[in-house]
């Protein structure tokens, strides 16, 4: 259903290399490449973290669309066929986004031990949903799921769109972005932006060090002092 994704072997270094650092110092440093991302390609709401201890995950996207509030005339199990081939395809990382249409109106949960449990056997590394989870006590240890609610039931789960552009409280997705994701949420990397990263996050490391190195070392705080410190890591003079 879509082409598999070939990464360079600096692709694959860095990928592995930006699984060191959580979520939002990533989104920080994409703000250096593009401060136009200070205010997009992340999630925009709390969301639940089913293993809020494990590291962050990092994955290419694979893309659906559900609904669970209404019975419609729908081929549940052809659409269910199709949804979990084109999950089962591609052996690169990957992450499952599910965009739930019925938004914070859900009274049923995708996401549960069943369908981590396949996922994971599929080869995702995790998934990220507006709509709901359950099971949260029987989630496989290592499979990391954001979602937007909690709910019991699973209601009528359908799946009306695959391999589709979705959009997670706030953050566009198309098939194939990478993601990167943690209990704090995820942010979209676009590929032209991925070798500029490992640079980004030095630069914002460095820069942080200014006001942790001074607060560290001196046990005695000058206010003149640590605004000097601070205008530096604010880029002011």
């Amino acid at each position: 259903m879509n082409n598999p994704i070939k990464l360079s072997s600096k692709e694959k270094k860095i990928i592995n290399f930006i699984r060191k650092f959580d979520t939002p110092t990533v989104s920080n440093s994409l703000e250096i490449i593009d401060p136009l991302l200070r205010q997009k390609g992340f999630t925009s709401k709390t969301m639940i973290s089913s293993n809020p201890k494990l590291k962050p995950i990092v994955g290419f996207a694979k893309t659906a669309i559900i609904t669970s509030r209404k019975k419609k005339n729908t081929d549940i199990n052809k659409n269910r066929e199709n949804y979990y081939e084109y999950m089962h395809e591609g052996t690169d990382p990957k992450i499952c986004v599910i965009e739930d249409k019925d938004k914070t109106n859900t009274i049923g949960a995708w996401w549960g031990e069943v369908n981590a449990t396949i996922h994971h056997r599929f080869g995702f590394e995790g998934a990220v949903t507006n709509g709901a989870v359950r099971d949260l006590g029987s989630i496989d240890k290592k499979f990391q799921i954001l979602s937007g609610e909690i709910r019991v039931g699973h209601g009528y789960n359908q799946i009306h769109k695959i391999n589709c552009k979705v959009n997670i409280f706030d953050m566009e997705v198309s098939p194939n972005d990478l993601i990167h994701a943690d209990l704090h949420g995820a942010v979209v990397i676009k590929r032209e932006n991925l070798e500029k990263l490992p640079d980004a996050i030095s630069k914002l490391i460095k820069k942080e060090n200014i006001i942790f190195d001074y607060l560290s070392k001196n046990k005695k705080i000058s206010i003149k002092k640590f605004k000097e410190k601070y205008r530096n890591f604010m880029g002011k003079k």
